[in-house]
């Protein structure tokens, strides 16, 4: 008698626990590939800002040419479809990054640009490659800022500036632009203090890093986009040992 009624529990529980059905009935997972990611802080970094716009190599300077750069420093690929940036200053303003199509690989990066760049046009951006344009993406002439990289659930992935400060890094000073660039640590460089970023800096290496700006702009626009940051040569934050 007594294994009738054990088993006549079973029966029953197994009737209030129907099959949950086909996967596409059920609440979706994040996986990067098929649609955005959550992401987590430290795994996805603003690197580089580009807010004191491009010049032509005949001196134009176009301040609405702007571009900021995203790295993937987690270990899997990341699509941030859906992801905002804040900024807040002098102006607040958010953005939502649109959907990309390749997901961002490790190690690799998300080029935005407010402009996009058509080789056929002289007075298209100076930005070659972009992965996505935000063309109300714009930034004030040495106004403080601060950008917000918030992922699909709105969560804090990395901050960039200060809204009370001017830029940290970065200038256009009637001749060139330069842009603001993360400091290359291992360890720390939080994007809200100033000594984690520096001006982009012209340096004698094997593979040029602005590669990535049109042969029109190279000679007055410095900058990095969607390539690694020039060297930082201050020495004072930059420098150190694991010791």
């Amino acid at each position: 008698m007594r294994i009738t009624l054990v088993l006549g529990a079973i029966a029953t529980l197994v009737a209030c626990n129907p099959d949950p059905g086909h996967p596409e009935e059920q609440v979706g997972y994040r996986d990067g590939v098929d649609g955005p990611n959550s992401g987590e802080r430290g795994t996805v970094k603003i690197t580089e800002i580009g807010w004191a716009g491009s010049v032509r190599n005949d001196g134009t300077w176009d301040p609405k040419d702007v571009f900021v750069e995203i790295r993937n420093e987690g270990n899997r690929p990341m699509r941030l479809t859906d992801w905002r940036i804040e900024m807040e200053g002098v102006t607040n303003i958010t953005w939502r990054i649109p959907e990309h199509p390749n997901p961002i690989n490790v190690g690799d990066y998300l080029l935005i640009t407010a402009i996009p760049h058509e080789a056929d046009d002289a007075d298209s951006s100076c930005f070659m490659n972009a992965d996505v344009v935000i063309d109300d993406m714009y930034f004030g002439m040495g106004d403080p800022f601060r950008l917000t990289l918030l992922d699909a659930d709105e969560r804090l992935i990395e901050p960039a500036g200060d809204r009370y400060m001017p830029p940290f890094a970065g200038v256009y000073d009637g001749q060139v632009t330069r842009s603001m660039e993360k400091v290359e640590l291992i360890f720390g460089g939080r994007g809200s203090e100033p000594q984690s970023w520096h001006h982009y800096t012209i340096a004698d290496v094997d593979v040029p890093n602005n590669t990535n700006i049109a042969e029109r702009c190279r000679q007055r626009t410095l900058a990095s986009p969607r390539r690694p940051n020039s060297p930082d040569y201050s020495g004072a934050f930059a420098a150190g040992a694991f010791d």
